[in-house]
C-alpha cells in the first residue's frame, strides 16, 4: 500500500488494468487497498477492449482515458502476458514474480523483484518508479 499512498498523495493518476470482469476487480481492489483508495483508482477490466493481453489495448486506452502519455507509465504486471503488453503500449514495465509465473522470461521488463510490499522492502517505492522513467536507452 505505500507505494499506492506515494502515488496517490503526490497526484500521481493510478489504475488498476485486468482481463477479470469490473465487479470482481472493484471488490478486490477494495478489499486489499480499502474503500478510501479504492475510489480514487481507476479500473479497466473485462470487455471494455476488444482483444485481451498481450494486446496493448487496456493498457492503451486507460493511458488515453486518463490523459497520460503511455511513454510516462509504469506498470506492475505478474506475468509475461501482461509485461508483453505494456511493453507494446510502450510503458514502463516492473514484474513482481507470482506464485503462478516463478519460471516465466521476464528479460525485457525494466525491474524484477521477487516480492514487493510495504516496509521493509524498500527498493520499491515511487521514486524507484521515477528512475526508471528517467532512463533513456540508446539503440
Amino acid at each position: 500500500m505505500q507505494l499506492i499512498d506515494q502515488a496517490l498523495g503526490n497526484g500521481v493518476k493510478v489504475a488498476v488494468c485486468s482481463t477479470c470482469n469490473e465487479k470482481a476487480v472493484s471488490a478486490i481492489v477494495s478489499c486489499l487497498l480499502g474503500q478510501e483508495r479504492a475510489e480514487q483508482i481507476q479500473i479497466y477490466a473485462g470487455d471494455v477492449v476488444p482483444l485481451k493481453k498481450p494486446d496493448p489495448a487496456i493498457y492503451l486506452l486507460a493511458a488515453d482515458t486518463l490523459g497520460v502519455d503511455p511513454a510516462s507509465c509504469v506498470v506492475v504486471e505478474d506475468s509475461d502476458i501482461g509485461l508483453a503488453a505494456a511493453k507494446a503500449a510502450g510503458m514502463k514495465c516492473i514484474v513482481t514474480k507470482s506464485g503462478y509465473t516463478p519460471d516465466e522470461n521476464f528479460s525485457n521488463a525494466d525491474a524484477v523483484f521477487d516480492w514487493i510490499g510495504d516496509p521493509p522492502e524498500e527498493r520499491f517505492n515511487l521514486a524507484f518508479c521515477g528512475s526508471l522513467l528517467e532512463k533513456q536507452y540508446v539503440s
